[in-house]
C-alpha cells in the first residue's frame, strides 16, 4: 500500500478502507492498497543506530530475519496526483517501501509508488540522510517496478523456492503510515490462491496473509524467517484485516525484464478502474498520474482522465483492470493503440493513438454535472465517505431504519453488544435494516452474519440502492443457495440464482460482499464470487442488510457489522 501524507481495501481501495493499496498519501482512506500516497510535511529526520554486519548466504542474500533490516529502504515520492477521491493535488507527497534484490543497489517495489514522482528519495537503513532513485521499468497491471538506489555493497534478498503453503510463517518489512521507523510484523499465508483481478492490478492469483500492513507498506517484502521473499505487499482490507502480496514466482520474471529497462504491460501511469457517471456511462481506467516523459503522457493523457476504449474495446466493465492489461499484454510497448478518454475536467471526449498521434478533442460527453468520484451519486451529488459501523452505538437513537415486508405480528430488531440481532416468527416474512447517512450509486457493500437457528429456508441479505423505487438485494439460504434479487416499483425480480459450495450451511458465520457498479451486480460469500448479473433500473440509494422467512416459520440471525464504500 502507498501512505500518501495528506489522505484505504484496502485498492485503494482502490481504494482503503475496504480494500486498500499499501502506500500512504496522508487523507481520507481508499478501498485499501498497502500503499495509499499520503502527503508528508517533511522527510523522515530520526536518526537510527547503525545496524552490525548481516549475515549472508553463500549466494551473498541475507539469510535470517534479523538482517532482513538492512535489505528494506523507505521511498518518499513528490508529484502531481488526480485521485478519485481527493481530485488535484499538486506537490503531493507519499510513501512506500522497497527492498534490494543486489548488493548494487537495484531494488524491488510497487508501481503506485513511484509512478507520477518528479521526485524520489530513498532512506536506507536508518540514514537521514536521503538517496537518489532511478526508475528502471515499469509493470503497471502487475503493480511493480525496479529501481536504482544511489549506493553499492547494499544487503539484498533473494526469493522463496519453496512450495508456498497455507500457514507458511511469514514476516511483512516495511515503512507503515510514512513513519522512519522500520516494523516488521508476522503472520501466516492464508490463502494461496486469492482472486488477483482487482481495479488496480491484474494478477493470475495473489497471496493472503495476516501479518499485519499498512499504508506506506506497498512495496515493501514479504518474507520467511530466514530471509526469503515470499511476495511483495500491496493491498490490505482493513475491515477484516486482510492483507495481499504478490507472489514471488509470479513476480521474479517481470521483475527481471524490469532490471533490463524493459517495461511490461505499462504505458506509464498509475490508475484504477471505475465507472463513471450517474448511469456507468464511462467505464474505464481513471489515470492518477502519469510518468514524464512516457507513452501516455506523450499522447496527452492528463491525471484524472479516464481511459474509456483502447483498440475501439470498452474496458473496465466488471470494475477491474482486466480487460486493459490484456490488452497491453498482448502488444509490444512500442506498438500504436488507438484511445479513447473522458476528461471529466471538461466534459470532453478525445481520441489519439498511444505512440502515435496525440489527442484530439471530438466532442462533448454531456456530463457535465456528473460526479468525478468513479460515478458515486448520491443526494448531495457525490459519494466518497466509507461506512464502517461495529454496531457498537445505539441503532435506536438515529441513524438507521426498519422496514418489514409480509406479516410483520412478531419479528423483532435489536442489539447486543457489538451485534445486530434479527429473529422472525412468522412465515413469509422479510425484515430490513437501512442506514440513513449512506447513499451511493456504485458501491461495494459488505457483512458478516452468524446463524443462530431457523429452518432451512431462510434467507441472509445483503442491501444496496434502497430508495423509494426499489432495492437490489444479495442473498444467501442456509441450505446453499444464493441469490440476486430486485425489487422495483413493489414488484420481486429474481435476477440470477444458484448454489454454492463457498456457503457455509451449519452454524459457522458467512462473509457476504456484494458490488453495485453501473449495470453490473456481483455477489461474493466468503472471498468467493458466487454469481453477477446486469441490470440499470436502480441507479442509487441506501445500503443495508436483511433477513427472512418463506413458508417455513423461525429465523434468528445476528450480524456483527455492516462496510459500505464507492465501488469500482
Amino acid at each position: 500500500m502507498l501512505y500518501r501524507v495528506m489522505r484505504p481495501f484496502i485498492f485503494l481501495a482502490l481504494l482503503v478502507a475496504l480494500v486498500s493499496t499499501a502506500c500512504l498519501n496522508t487523507g481520507t482512506n481508499t478501498p485499501t492498497s498497502v500503499a495509499e500516497k499520503p502527503q508528508t510535511s517533511e522527510a523522515p529526520t530520526q536518526e537510527k543506530p547503525a545496524p552490525a554486519e548481516p549475515s549472508t548466504s553463500s549466494s551473498g542474500a541475507v539469510n535470517n530475519i534479523d538482517d532482513v533490516k538492512g535489505a528494506v529502504f523507505q521511498i518518499i515520492g513528490t508529484g502531481t496526483l488526480n485521485t478519485v477521491e481527493n481530485g488535484e493535488e499538486l506537490n503531493a507527497q507519499w510513501g512506500g517501501t522497497g527492498f534490494f534484490i543486489d548488493s548494487s543497489g537495484i531494488g524491488v517495489t510497487n508501481n503506485h509508488v513511484v509512478a507520477g514522482a518528479a521526485l524520489l528519495k530513498a532512506y536506507v537503513n536508518g540514514e537521514t540522510k536521503a538517496r537518489n532513485i532511478t526508475v528502471l521499468g515499469t509493470s503497471e497491471c502487475a503493480d511493480l517496478a525496479v529501481v536504482q538506489v544511489q549506493g553499492s555493497d547494499f544487503p539484498f534478498l533473494s526469493w522463496y523456492d519453496g512450495t508456498v503453503k497455507t500457514g507458511l510463517d511469514v514476516y511483512a518489512a516495511g515503512f507503515p503510515l510514512v513513519e522512519p521507523e522500520y516494523n516488521l510484523t508476522k503472520g501466516i499465508v492464508s490463502k494461496v490462491d486469492a482472486g488477483g483481478q482487482t481495479y488496480w492490478a491484474s494478477l493470475d492469483y495473489i497471496y493472503g496473509h495476516d501479518a499485519k500492513i499498512n499504508g506506506g507498506n506497498s512495496g515493501g517484502p514479504l518474507v520467511t524467517e530466514d530471509g526469503k521473499v515470499v511476495g511483495i505487499n500491496y493491498m490490505s482490507r482493513a475491515s477484516v484485516d486482510q492483507q495481499f502480496a504478490i507472489p514471488g514466482d509470479l513476480a521474479m520474471p517481470i521483475v527481471e525484464q524490469l532490471q533490463n529497462e524493459k517495461n511490461v504491460a505499462s504505458v506509464g501511469l498509475a490508475g484504477q478502474a471505475v465507472v463513471f457517471g450517474p448511469n456507468g456511462e464511462y467505464p474505464g481506467i481513471w489515470v492518477e498520474s502519469t510518468t514524464t516523459g512516457g507513452v501516455a503522457d506523450k499522447a496527452g493523457i492528463l491525471p484524472g482522465d479516464i481511459i474509456h476504449e483502447v483498440e475501439t474495446i470498452l474496458i473496465a466493465t466488471d470494475g477491474s483492470m482486466k480487460d486493459y492489461c490484456d490488452i497491453l499484454h498482448s502488444h509490444k510497448d512500442t506498438d500504436p493503440l488507438k484511445v479513447m478518454i473522458y476528461r471529466s475536467s471538461t466534459d470532453e471526449i478525445l481520441e489519439g493513438t498511444l505512440n502515435g498521434d496525440k489527442l484530439v478533442s471530438t466532442g462533448f460527453a454531456g456530463l457535465s454535472g456528473a460526479s468525478t468520484d468513479s460515478g458515486s451519486t448520491g443526494t448531495s451529488g457525490s459519494q466518497t465517505t466509507i461506512l464502517e459501523d461495529n454496531f457498537d452505538g445505539d441503532i435506536s437513537a438515529g441513524g438507521w431504519s426498519t422496514l418489514v415486508f409480509g406479516d410483520s405480528s412478531n419479528y423483532e430488531i435489536s442489539q447486543k453488544p457489538g451485534r445486530v440481532y434479527m429473529e422472525i416468527n412468522t412465515t413469509n416474512t422479510e425484515t430490513f435494516l437501512y442506514n440513513d447517512n449512506y447513499w451511493a450509486a456504485d458501491v461495494y457493500v459488505e457483512t458478516k452474519e452468524t446463524k443462530v437457528g431457523g429452518p432451512n429456508r431462510m434467507n441472509v441479505s445483503v442491501i444496496c440502492r434502497a430508495s423509494d423505487k426499489g432495492f437490489y438485494e444479495f442473498s444467501i439460504t442456509s441450505g446453499g443457495l444464493w441469490q440476486i434479487w430486485k425489487n422495483y416499483n413493489g414488484t420481486w425480480s429474481k435476477l440470477k440464482t444458484g448454489a454454492s459450495k463457498f456457503i457455509k450451511v451449519v452454524a459457522d458465520p458467512n462473509l457476504l460482499q456484494a458490488s453495485c457498479v453501473g449495470s453490473n451486480l456481483t455477489f461474493w460469500v466468503n472471498e468467493n464470487k458466487v454469481g453477477e448479473t446486469t441490470d440499470r433500473d436502480l441507479t442509487e440509494g441506501q445500503v443495508g442488510i436483511s433477513v427472512s422467512t418463506f413458508d417455513l416459520k423461525g429465523a434468528q440471525v445476528e450480524f456483527e457489522y455492516l462496510y459500505a464504500e464507492p465501488g469500482t
